[in-house]
Parts: C-alpha cells; structure tokens; sequence
C-alpha cells in the first residue's frame, strides 16, 4: 500500500493496475488549505501539519541512553600502566606496532614496552625507524667486559639486546635494502590494497593472532609532527579498529592518543600529571556528540555538544586523579605523556 497526498476534503482510496497485473492502494490526504478553511478546524495552525522528523535508530538509544533507561557501556583506561609503572597493558599483555616516523618516545619507555609485548610489529617503513632505534641504543648485541680477548662468543653474547620485530607487514615501498637485511629473519607480510593505509592493514593481519592470544591492547610508536595527511589518517584508523576486543593507543614524544567510544569512560591519570598540570583534550572528529558530561577536569562539561565548527575541548588539564567521560558519540581522547626530564633519560 503506497500512501499519497491528493487534493480534496476527504479521504479516498484509488487503486491502479500495473501492467503485472498487481494492485496498488493509494490513499489521498486531504488538502491543508482546505482544512484551513474548514469551519471547525480554522484555528489549526499550517506549522503542525508539516511532515514531522522520525527519530533515528540513533537518536532513540542516545536518548534511552541519557534517560538512564539503558545504562551506558562502562570502560576503564589506566595510562599509567603504558607510560609510568608496569609499561604493560591487560591482563594478557599487550601488541606494539612501529609506524613509519622517527620514534620520539623516551628510550627506556619503548624498550620495556617492547620487552613486555606479546607480539611485535614493524609497518613497511616503521622498520626503518625500528633498525636506527636498536642501532643508536648499541651495536643490538650483548657484550661481555669481562670476557678475555680471544675467546668465542656464546649464544647469550650474541644474543641481541632488543628482540627483533616478530613480523614486518606493508605493501613495501619504504623499507631499504639495508632494513630487509638487517631483519632478513623476520617474516614479511605483504599487504598490497591501496585503498587502506599500511597502520590499517597491519591491524587487520594482527587481529587473529591477537584474538587467539585474548590480547586487546596495541600500542603503536608514531610522532605527529611533519605531515598533517599521515596524523589524520592515523586517527581515521581509530575509528576504523574499534572494537570490543581491539584498544588501539598512539604514543608519541609527548603525548598518548585513543578513541572514546559511546558510553562511560573513568580514566585514571598519574598522579604527577594532575600535579603538573600536564595538557588533555577532547575531539569530536567524524560526527557531532550531541551530550557530552566530564569531571574531573579543570574546565567541565555539562551535557555540552561538540563538533568541528563549534565547541572542542583543548588544553584542559586535571582537577582530580580520576576523569570521567560520558558521551553519545565517539571522541578522540588526546593527553600529555611525559616531563622534559623524563624524555631525556
């Protein structure tokens, strides 16, 4: 049954024959003019008779949502664990993933985040990075100073000092030469589709592996200096990874970066942080938040809206330990990581 406006007072019903012999009921809706002009119905205003907006699918759950009649999702985020204490992340350990930038985190940091991973993964020209990292911390051997001239190396002497990557994945238009020898053990994956970046590709190959393991968490070495196009697309794989079983953290020289999906998220932050007053913020990108609440920040918000062209929330700093944020819409968290002193340890 196809339902369309015809003129008339009243309400008729026409039906035509298609030439497949099937039957289609029209139903005509009287005419707003003609309804005006009805004795009875004259002080109808034309405004209430316009065709009204549905709620979307969306929009009835973010209300559900905020009318607490479906409790928010609830997630936990303890970045002190990547940046301060354990340099471990989860219960089942953690994926660290080099991109192709030079790697600015403090040394001891990503040596102990790639000591503790699960698995270790090099991005096409991330290795190049990867190989003058391990050069520049030593010649990525084990020496003995005690050992007499003359004597053989053992296995433990020539064991190297960081463990190499377990697999090096991209459609292989960065790594040298030089790169593919000096990693000449380590499996290659090629991923040739150009219609994703290498950072997504490589997620997807490390998500099988990572859903065997019930490994969730990835941390991934990159800088976001230099090219705006490369930061973007970085952030865009974010939104094109999450999932339930996939937390996926940009560290930087200066900064850890992660998406916050719908529903409530309690960060706890280091407690040095809050006391220095180090930098966060918070980015609708992609798509307006509609009702966004935080505490525990210096600058709050209160049911705000946010999207590009309006409201962003940018070097806010802490009020407390542990933040809140609740949001109908997926925000890109971004946070200061580190003190001059600790970058040059």
């Amino acid at each position: 049954m196809i339902y369309v406006p015809l003129c008339g007072t009243r309400w008729r019903v026409l039906n035509l024959v298609l030439t497949s012999s099937r039957s289609i009921t029209l139903l005509a809706l009287p005419d707003v003019s003609q309804i005006q002009q009805a004795g009875n119905l004259h002080h109808i205003n034309a405004a209430h008779l316009r065709t009204r907006k549905l709620c979307t699918k969306t929009t009835i759950g973010f209300r559900q949502q905020m009318d607490h009649t479906i409790p928010p999702k609830e997630f936990k985020w303890t970045p002190g664990d990547l940046i301060k204490e354990n340099f471990k992340l989860g219960e089942n350990g953690h994926v660290c993933v080099v991109l192709n930038r030079k790697i600015q985190v403090p040394s001891h940091v990503v040596k102990l985040l790639w000591k503790n991973a699960i698995v270790r993964c090099a991005v096409d020209g991330g290795s190049n990075h990867w190989r003058d990292f391990v050069l520049s911390q030593g010649d990525g051997k084990n020496s003995s100073p005690t050992k007499s001239k003359g004597a053989k190396d053992t296995e433990a002497d020539t064991a190297p000092l960081i463990a190499p990557p377990d697999v090096i994945t991209g459609d292989f238009d960065s790594i040298t030469e030089e790169t593919v020898e000096f990693f000449k053990t380590t499996p290659k994956i090629h991923t040739p589709d150009q219609d994703a970046t290498d950072f997504t590709k490589a997620i997807n190959v490390l998500l099988p592996v990572m859903e065997q393991r019930k490994v969730q968490d990835v941390v991934v070495f990159n800088d976001n200096s230099g090219r705006l196009d490369q930061l973007m697309a970085n952030l865009n794989t974010l939104y094109k990874v999450q999932k339930d079983n996939c937390k996926v953290y940009l560290l930087s020289g200066d900064s850890i970066t992660w998406l916050l999906r719908p529903g409530k998220h309690t960060i706890q932050i280091p407690l040095d942080l809050v006391t220095g007053q180090r930098w966060c913020s918070l980015m609708p990108i992609g798509a307006m938040a509609h009702n966004v609440t935080t505490t525990g920040l210096k600058w709050n918000l209160y049911h705000a809206q946010m999207d590009f062209g309006g409201m962003v929330s940018t070097s806010n700093t802490y009020s407390t330990e542990f933040v809140q944020v609740e949001t109908d819409a997926n925000l890109i968290w971004s946070m200061g990581a580190y003190d001059f002193e600790e970058k040059i340890r």
